[in-house]
């Protein structure tokens, strides 16, 4: 596995169990935003409402072929309605950060369903995100662990997930049976 470098969302891992329970009336805690997906299923959007306002937030899967053919790496950030593209670098505070984790791993989960083969890369723009990409991966490790196969990247090695290290990048994909 190490060959395959990167790891990806979820980032927003917070997968399959908060999906099944938003879906059967689940508490608000797990409440996630509407997506909008594009016809090449690689682009979903929604809207963050908070204190801040609407913003619009963008979510991305983009091929990264020098890692392989089935290697999307997960962007998430605001609309820069000046240049019309993905700003990952802003911090928008609105208020609503699980609710946008939530909505990115529903994203995540309908991507895998029409691409099941698919290796997802977690790679954030700072240490800080990568921190808390690692946070909800360990939060969710049991109900992920059961469906999902989580490497992470220390120096140039991948391993197999586990909490307790300080990963660089996180790759994830489905379990084949």
């Amino acid at each position: 596995m190490k060959s395959v470098a990167k790891f990806v969302s979820s980032i927003f891992l917070f997968l399959d169990w908060n999906y099944s329970t938003i879906g059967n009336g689940g508490s608000m805690e797990w409440e996630s935003y509407d997506l909008e997906k594009d016809l090449t299923g690689l682009a979903y959007d929604f809207v963050s409402e908070g204190p801040k306002g609407r913003i619009k937030k963008l979510i991305r899967f983009q091929p990264v072929p020098s890692l392989g053919t089935n290697v999307y790496n997960v962007a998430l950030g605001d609309l820069d309605e000046a240049n019309d593209r993905l700003n990952d670098s802003v911090i928008s505070n609105n208020g609503d950060r699980l609710k946008v984790l939530n909505t990115v791993a529903d994203a995540i989960i309908d991507f895998l369903l029409y691409r099941p083969t698919a290796i997802i890369l977690l790679r954030a723009t700072t240490l800080a995100r990568t921190r808390l990409y690692q946070i909800g991966i360990t939060f969710f490790w049991a109900k992920l662990n059961s469906e999902y196969e989580i490497w992470g990247k220390i120096d140039k090695d991948w391993i197999p997930f586990r909490a307790g290290p300080n990963y660089q990048e996180f790759l994830l994909f489905k379990k084949m049976e």
